[in-house]
């Protein structure tokens, strides 16, 4: 099958094409408000067609993704077949195939178009300015806290680009959601997609005051048994949680008296008071200066949470993706995170 001929081959260039998707969905539009949905695509839309025919495995996926009927993307694909003289797909009810001479071809034209994307993104290295549509992915907590403010100011950096932002826990598909870059936290997700490390996101070990007067003040890990835990669980099983080499500490299974899968749910749950949790310090640098959380366990830190950039594939990055992963990471170096910790570090300090 074509679908599984391609991920045999790691799925290295579907990736790289999927970024000219919007490109070639307006050129379709275009072309079939003047000529008709039975109308002549040019040759190199039938070619971009086919490839992405050969990529998603069917006729049906392929006309998902550029917004046209499944007969015109087959009748796109019939007439490259008749310029050519050999039959590229085998088609059948269940699924389709391509033949050698389709194999061949799909090889060729993939290049054919990878070639195109560099030169379309050197010219517009030289014009220095970024145009199309950035599509972002983040998580909520994250997304709200600190990449919804510096989309915003990206774009308004560079007005000639249009960005979506896409807030969610969960770790969307970016092939089939058609996202440019994610930023993630802790897990990049998926094989075949290509991550670039940001920076950390330092983890603090928190409780409010009036659960502390309630249960007492854990000062060494082994304490974190007799406590009630407020848990991070995006998958089923409760994590045990771990420490910094430097502690020397072994890994703690706290008693779970509350889970979600959202951080900011766990955080409404700590200043409740009921139970110590594990939270950014991006999160709650706030409150703790407030004083309506306090940082425990100073001597025994979690691990950070690493802070990814990650794209489609490596073969191919957008400029615009590109960029926008230099300026967030720009951001977590010279501000925000490192305000924070710097800020937590201090409050603790003075305790």
């Amino acid at each position: 099958m074509v679908g599984e001929q391609v991920r045999a081959e790691k799925r290295p260039w579907w990736h790289g094409i999927y970024s000219r998707a919007a490109t070639l969905r307006q050129r379709l539009r275009c072309q079939t408000q003047q000529s008709g949905e039975g109308g002549e695509l040019d040759r190199l839309t039938r070619i971009e067609v086919f490839v992405r025919v050969a990529e998603r495995g069917g006729f049906s996926a392929a006309a998902r993704d550029l917004g046209l009927s499944q007969s015109a993307v087959s009748k796109a694909v019939t007439a490259l077949e008749q310029g050519l003289g050999v039959r590229l797909v085998q088609r059948s009810s269940r699924a389709v195939a391509l033949t050698e001479a389709g194999q061949t071809y799909y090889r060729h034209c993939r290049t054919v178009l990878a070639e195109l994307e560099r030169a379309e993104a050197a010219v517009a290295g030289v014009h220095g300015e970024l145009r199309g549509t950035l599509r972002i992915a983040a998580p909520v907590p994250f997304g709200l806290a600190f990449i919804s403010s510096r989309a915003a100011r990206f774009q308004a950096l560079h007005p000639g680009l249009a960005v979506t932002l896409e807030l969610d826990d969960r770790l969307v598909d970016l092939i089939e959601e058609k996202i440019d870059i994610a930023i993630r936290i802790g897990a990049v997700g998926g094989e075949g997609l290509a991550a670039r490390r940001l920076g950390d996101s330092p983890l603090l070990t928190v409780a409010a005051p009036a659960y502390l007067a309630r249960r007492g003040c854990p000062v060494t890990p082994e304490q974190l048994r007799d406590h009630d835990g407020l848990l991070y669980c995006p998958t089923p099983g409760d994590p045990a949680w771990g420490f910094q080499p430097a502690s020397a500490a072994a890994p703690v299974w706290v008693p779970a008296r509350y889970r979600s899968n959202n951080l900011l749910a766990l955080k409404d749950a700590a200043l409740t008071g009921l139970g110590v949790a594990r939270l950014p310090a991006w999160m709650v640098a706030a409150e703790i200066e407030a004083g309506t959380l306090t940082a425990l366990l100073d001597d025994y830190p979690p691990p950070p949470l690493t802070i990814y950039a990650v794209f489609p594939s490596a073969r191919r990055i957008p400029a615009r993706a590109r960029l926008f992963a230099d300026f967030i990471q720009g951001e977590l170096g010279a501000t925000a995170l490192a305000r924070l910790a710097r800020l937590v570090v201090a409050d603790e300090g003075s305790e």
